[in-house]
């Protein structure tokens, strides 16, 4: 891959710098503004690649020759990605190739997404404490549940938390799923409750699943229901993301909450959803790891591991 900076007095006249000296095929691979200027990094893949022949000779080939990406580049293109996204993947999937000629398409994409994203199964490190943030409607209720079904199967000691004191019945149906499972079930107005409890539990605990209200994440004092419980607890933050979002509605909506803290994505409705470009945009652009995906309406069998094996099976089939 070729790569150049650029430096403008705004994103469209970067833009223009870009499409000029590396043509409409040039991928942005980062951009960052400063003052009153643009800082563009672009770059284009070579259609060329260099080895040499029986008599050690430099010799120019295609790079197709090492691998033909047709068929994953009509597979992300049905799946639609953002375009940076989709470049970092085929280039990574053209290197990998070089490097091992002899492995088949869908193992090449298994290694490049193994490389490009982040994946940490929801039940393990060593925080015991997990926040489920997201808009509403996004599931969370039900990802607790389903976490907490898949907590009781291993045997550990696990609390059900909510917070959420906006939504009519929220904590009925949360406490509902408690008493299925057999859990405590706790409701705090703040922050400070919360981490007391935390801090000084009335018995031990091995696994704290606390519920958010749902916000909308563009109306600031929405925001500022979930902050004082983001600042003042410390634990996993997961965003519960419907998977069949409009995917520039979701990054703009997930930036804002990567702010708050969140480092982990559980997509949710992955199984009424086609394609899977916004849920990759977004764990790409927020830099989040995945930590499950919530499928199905069964709470007992409806939380499935992530993994690049697991995308790149949903990417090709």
């Amino acid at each position: 891959m070729r790569v150049k900076n650029f430096e403008a007095r705004n994103m469209s006249e970067a833009m223009q710098k870009v499409r000029n000296e590396l043509g409409g095929d040039a991928i942005i691979l980062s951009s960052y503004s400063l003052a009153d200027k643009v800082f563009l990094t672009a770059g284009i893949d070579e259609k060329t690649d260099f080895d040499f022949n029986n008599d050690n000779q430099i010799k120019q080939v295609d790079v197709k020759a090492h691998f033909d990406e047709t068929e994953l580049r009509e597979a992300l293109e049905y799946h639609d990605l953002q375009e940076n996204v989709k470049g970092r993947i085929l280039a990574s999937c053209r290197e990998i190739s070089r490097t091992n000629p002899e492995i088949s398409s869908h193992k090449i994409l298994e290694i490049a997404l193994d490389n490009l994203f982040g994946f940490s199964p929801i039940l393990s490190g060593n925080n015991k404490v997990k926040m489920f943030m997201g808009t509403p409607g996004s599931g969370k209720s039900t990802a607790i549940a389903k976490v907490g079904t898949k907590a009781k199967l291993k045997n550990l000691r696990t609390v059900i938390i909510s917070t959420d004191h906006s939504k009519a019945g929220a904590n009925k149906q949360l406490e509902a799923f408690a008493d299925i499972l057999e859990v405590p079930f706790h409701f705090f107005k703040d922050a400070r409750s919360v981490f007391d409890f935390i801090r000084y539990p009335p018995v031990e605990f091995d696994l704290f699943l606390i519920d958010t209200p749902g916000i909308n994440p563009f109306i600031e004092r929405e925001v500022e229901k979930i902050m004082p419980f983001a600042e003042a607890i410390k634990c996993d933050k997961i965003l519960t993301l419907d998977a069949g979002r409009n995917v520039l509605d979701a990054l703009e909506s997930a930036e804002i909450f990567a702010d708050m803290g969140v480092r982990f994505l559980l997509p949710t409705r992955m199984d009424l959803t086609r394609r899977i470009g916004t849920v990759l945009s977004v764990a790409d652009y927020c830099k989040f790891s995945f930590c499950a995906a919530s499928i199905g309406s069964s709470i007992a069998s409806g939380l499935a591991p992530v993994d690049s094996k697991s995308l790149a099976k949903l990417i090709l089939e």
